[in-house]
């Protein structure tokens, strides 16, 4: 608050200059000097320690239609990022472009990135993004497609610290994570998520639900691997305050299981079903048994056997129901048949 309120001071008092001054700021916490030309500025350098691990130096141009900012921090945590970028369709009648150089970007406390860079262009909304560290542990894009909505590509060695750092779940360790999809703006866009080889972390709320998928596969019980998993595919898409996700499928072991729900930003709920099965039913060779291959392919529309399970969050809490042995509705079924096709591929997602 000291130095908020002694910035103000300062800014009162320089505006009242008619010439071309330049002006210095200083104190503990920061180190700032302003370019003044006619009452309108038009560069500031500053240095400013925001506590004791975070910091952030550079310059910032101005112009009639532009705002340019150079930065660079030494260290900075991934939380603080958000209150540094453009927020969601603000409106502004200036362009504003940003190339920041992170030394030492720290994800948690577990990991953290080096020499990491952030490009931008936003108006509105983001015309271009593209966040990548030195190893290309983590990289994200947003680029221009001439041809409608703006492209989108991710891809990261550790989804369980990036899903946590970007508060989606806390609940995943590990895994190899690819995102390609849409952007029309903050409010609309749209993309598949991929994780191939994670781990439930322990004493989750889906433990139960962990437990009870895996209780007949006696390979991951041998190997003591019941909460790994070999691979996720989401589809997910949002709409202003909406986030939907349709037909997601997860595989681990000799378990396959499905599931479609939705999240509310504003009144911040969620909602899920799904069901799972053993593996076998979805296996490439299904077409060498008659009677799978005339239910799973031929009778879409047929109610199957399985385990039907819904998660749900109201007011922070989340509540885990499991219904074993349950008949998959006609309506649900189809999402059966993504594992299936998944698996008739028979190969891994790549870096595309």
């Amino acid at each position: 608050m000291l130095i908020k309120n002694s910035f103000i001071i300062f800014l009162i008092l320089i505006f009242n200059s008619t010439q071309a001054e330049t002006y210095k700021f200083k104190n503990k916490e920061a180190n700032i000097e302003l370019l003044i030309n006619n009452n309108e500025l038009n560069l500031i350098k500053f240095e400013y320690e925001l506590d004791q691990i975070n910091d952030i130096g550079g310059s910032l141009e101005l112009s009639d239609n532009e705002a340019k900012f150079l930065l660079k921090s030494k260290n900075l945590e991934y939380s603080l990022l958000n209150s540094f970028f453009p927020k969601g369709s603000k409106k502004t009648n200036k362009k504003i472009i940003i190339s920041w150089f992170i030394e030492n970007l720290i994800i948690s406390k577990n990991y953290q990135l080096k020499n990491v860079n952030i490009n931008l262009i936003y108006k509105e909304k983001f015309e271009e993004l593209a966040i990548f560290d030195e190893l290309r542990e983590l990289e994200f894009f947003i680029y221009p497609n001439l041809e409608g909505p703006s492209n989108v590509y991710g891809y990261s060695i550790n989804a369980g610290e990036i899903l946590a750092a970007r508060k989606i779940s806390n609940d995943i360790s590990g895994g190899i994570m690819f995102i390609k999809g849409k952007y029309n703006s903050s409010k609309e866009h749209s993309s598949i998520l991929r994780i191939k080889d994670f781990r439930i972390k322990d004493d989750t709320k889906f433990e139960n639900l962990i437990k009870s998928t895996r209780f007949f596969d006696i390979v991951s019980l041998i190997n003591d691997t019941q909460k790994s998993f070999s691979y996720m595919e989401a589809p997910i898409t949002k709409e202003n305050d909406l986030i939907y996700v349709k037909d997601a499928f997860i595989i681990g072991g000799l378990v396959g299981f499905t599931f479609s729900g939705e999240v509310n930003l504003i009144k911040k709920t969620s909602s899920f079903d799904g069901f799972y099965g053993p593996l076998y039913l979805f296996d490439k060779y299904i077409d060498q048994i008659p009677l799978f291959n005339k239910i799973l392919t031929n009778n879409k529309n047929e109610s199957l056997l399985g385990a039907n399970f819904s998660v749900n969050k109201v007011d922070g809490e989340t509540s885990v129901t499991i219904n074993p042995l349950s008949l998959v509705t006609p309506g649900k079924t189809k999402r059966i048949f993504k594992i299936f096709d998944f698996l008739k591929k028979d190969k891994e997602p790549n870096q595309e």
